[in-house]
């Protein structure tokens, strides 16, 4: 899902959105605050490691 923005050249990504969605789609999959807070940070430094991988 955020990759396929990232490809189709968004700016912007609302990482916590996503994940709500995801929720949404899965009941159970993010039960506690530190679950969505790991699931967080583990899909915004991969993002950032791919945009920073990108050609400039």
């Amino acid at each position: 899902m955020v990759l396929n923005k990232i490809a189709k050249g968004a700016k912007e990504l609302d990482i916590a959105a996503t994940l709500e969605h995801l929720r949404d789609q899965r009941p159970g999959m993010v039960q506690t605050k530190e679950q969505f807070e790991f699931a967080l940070t583990a899909v915004a430094e991969e993002v950032n490691a791919i945009l920073q991988a990108l050609p400039q």
